[in-house]
């Protein structure tokens, strides 16, 4: 065997690097990160295995749509798939419960669906669009989930704003109090509006009396700053200690409230007080309307509905009163009451999502902030602090994972992360695809849509799955503790493109796939479960037929049955011959995985790099619980290796193979060798580690 000269290759923890990456032996993450990385995921603690495989859900619908999922319990959740003018409603059992065709459902349209936003809660699902106004509620009945109706979002007392229509003014209006002490032979004051107060003058007019007084206030007022005209000063009546004035801010003022004061300078046996009658304002009208558009989304924090975006101001928040996610009085005084906030008062900003992470996060086409309250309060303004500044893209909804939040920068290129930072007080932005995302053709680019999958039962990790432009589908392996971000490809079999990308309340991952111009629905299943994709459940009759696959017709189909893989096979009429009898049988179609690793590179004891053609001739590797197994190296095809010992009693169900496997007398030679792991059949594979026997 050929001498072995590298280290005990145990770690794909980087996953597939970028291919500017190739060679670059100083990078600490080469030696743990591979070339090519498809159908197999990283283990975090050592070595890789299967992706999942999926199932048949049913038929799809349309190459366009959209998805969002609605949990109800840890037992129940239903995934929506929205297409132009219909909603079909799936549960996680993969049974369609509902088609929606009717309302407000019915205006959504192709073009909407990119940029529909989701909320779900307790039985009830919102739909937002900035030209679906009203937005679209879905409301399902908990005794029936067949049953769903449609209504519009109901929203209550809009707030009104000036969005540069003409409108109605009132005219702001206050009523002057004057007391004096009998006797008093004198009497001086002076007048505050909006902090500014004008010069003392004499309330008492033997001439002209009061009527001459009013005139002399008026005067003076209209002295102070932007005050010159429109304000209005009238004599009402008096008595022997006693007059009463009224101040009209009108013409050019009207619709505006002012604050408005007097003050004695000269006595204190004579008061002057101020009373609000009628309160300045401009009419206005609702910030959401057929004619000015809707919000573009909504989200919750502390109790709070958010809706974002609305067409006609489109860096606004209407936040409703605290428990009451439809009401959205901003006239009301109470603490809890609704409140109207904005990034900005003038912006061409957009915002695009809001996220409570900590602090409540708004992204933006042009940047990510932050509201650095810790509460919601009634009468303070939220401060917006800019954390980055970059916006997020359109139609990529941010996540949440390990106590990051994942968003895709504007241009669909860069995956960042942003972790708040106790000590700076700020949200610290982070690149993530620094290794996979540097080349036009690596994997975490022209991001399109991604979700998260929670470890649930036999998966080793979370994963970030992420949909391409491209309609390739990308699985994500945070390692925190080494912060690396290992990025897989998940192969399409039969040449397919996907559309749709969604994970339920069960964590089970949704995809819509066309493959030759069919759309079918599939649900991902851990490969300890299932091999194959688009994969029926079935059981052979007498004859070892399997039928019920009229989705498969013509296409190339494996089955495993027992543990035991048979196939190849072309379904026909629905059906297959195994010539298994009378067993259940996983039968779908296959994509074989691929891993290959990083090219082998001499460097001597100098660091010195030697560039030569060179070999990988064998590799000692160790498997559990694999079933299938086929070895290249140096740019030659996998070669499937015999897993089957002496000692097995093939009158048994077939065993996996666990133990250590050399594979010796690989051949060729190549500038840049390396070592390729895949399989020509299907069947289990989990490779632990493996020590290449190189010669360069």
């Amino acid at each position: 065997m050929t001498r072995i000269s590298g280290p005990l290759k145990s770690s794909a923890n980087a996953g597939q690097l970028s291919k500017s990456l190739l060679g670059k032996v100083n990078l600490k993450q080469y030696y743990s990160g591979a070339k090519r990385m498809l159908g197999v995921e990283p283990i975090p603690q050592s070595g890789f295995n299967l992706l999942p495989g999926s199932r048949y859900a049913g038929a799809g619908v349309s190459a366009i749509c959209n998805k969002t999922v609605l949990r109800i319990s840890d037992t129940l959740s239903y995934t929506l798939i929205v297409t132009p003018g219909r909603v079909d409603i799936w549960r996680n059992d993969v049974i369609k419960v509902a088609t929606v065709t009717t309302g407000a459902v019915a205006a959504i349209t192709a073009a909407m669906l990119p940029d529909l936003r989701f909320y779900g809660e307790a039985n009830t699902v919102g739909i937002w669009h900035v030209d679906l106004w009203e937005a679209v509620r879905l409301v399902r009945d908990p005794a029936n989930d067949a049953s769903w109706t449609v209504s519009a979002w109901p929203y209550g007392e809009l707030p009104e704003v000036d969005l540069g229509g003409t409108y109605t003014k009132t005219d702001d209006i206050w009523t002057l109090y004057l007391r004096w002490s009998d006797g008093l032979g004198t009497l001086i004051g002076a007048f505050t509006v909006e902090g500014n107060t004008t010069d003392a003058i004499s309330l008492f007019d033997s001439v002209g009396g009061f009527t001459a007084v009013a005139a002399a206030i008026q005067a003076e007022i209209s002295t102070l700053p932007g005050l010159s005209t429109g304000v209005n000063v009238a004599f009402i009546r008096d008595a022997s200690d006693y007059a009463e004035f009224t101040i009209t801010f009108s013409g050019a003022l009207s619709g505006a409230e002012y604050q408005f004061d007097a003050q004695i300078t000269n006595t204190s046996s004579a008061s002057a007080l101020t009373s609000h009658t009628q309160v300045g304002k401009t009419a206005g009208e609702a910030l959401i309307s057929a004619a000015r558009g809707g919000f573009a989304g909504m989200s919750l924090f502390q109790d709070r509905a958010c809706y974002f975006g609305p067409k006609a101001k489109t860096a606004a928040i209407g936040m409703s009163r605290i428990g009451e996610y439809f009401d959205l009085n901003i006239e009301a005084q109470q603490e809890n009451a609704a409140r109207l906030e904005a990034l900005r008062s003038q912006t061409s900003e957009r915002i695009l999502y809001l996220m409570d992470a900590t602090y409540l996060i708004a992204f933006t086409n042009q940047g990510v902030y932050f509201a650095s309250n810790r509460t919601i309060e009634r009468n303070k303004p939220l401060n917006w602090v800019n954390a980055f500044e970059y916006g997020i893209k359109q139609n990529c909804q941010p996540v949440k994972l390990e106590g990051k939040v994942y968003f895709v920068a504007n241009d669909g290129g860069r995956l960042y992360s942003i972790t708040y930072d106790a000590v700076s007080e700020m949200f610290a932005p982070n690149p993530e695809n620094d290794l996979n995302g540097v080349d036009p053709d690596d994997l975490v680019r022209d991001i399109k849509t991604m979700w998260v999958q929670h470890k649930t039962g036999s998966m080793v990790s979370d994963r970030l799955w992420l949909l391409r432009e491209d309609g390739r589908v990308i699985v994500c392996v945070i390692n925190k503790t080494q912060e690396i971000m290992a990025a897989c490809e998940w192969p399409i079999a039969g040449g397919g493109v996907a559309h749709g990308l969604s994970v339920d309340g069960q964590e089970q991952v949704w995809l819509t796939i066309e493959r030759n111009g069919t759309i079918v629905e599939e649900v991902l299943e851990e490969e300890s479960v299932n091999l194959f994709q688009m994969a029926f459940s079935v059981t052979t009759d007498l004859a070892g037929q399997a039928s019920g696959l009229s989705a498969l017709n013509g296409r190339t189909v494996w089955a495993l049955i027992d543990n035991d893989v048979y196939g190849p096979f072309t379904v026909s009429g629905g059906a297959v011959q195994t010539g298994v009898a009378s067993r259940p049988a996983k039968i779908g179609i296959w994509a074989a995985p691929l891993y290959e690793s990083m090219p082998y590179v001499q460097v001597l004891q100098n660091d010195d790099v030697v560039r030569r053609p060179g070999k990988v001739g064998s590799v000692r590797l160790y498997l559990e619980n694999t079933a299938s197994i086929a070895i290249g190296a140096n740019g030659r095809a996998p070669r499937d290796v015999s897993l089957t010992l002496s000692s097995d009693d093939l009158d048994q169900p077939k065993k996996n193979f666990t133990g250590h496997k050399p594979v010796a007398g690989l051949v060729g030679a190549c500038m840049d060798p390396t070592l390729t792991i895949s399989q020509v059949r299907p069947g289990r594979l989990r490779v632990r580690d493996y020590i290449p026997g190189v010669k360069l």
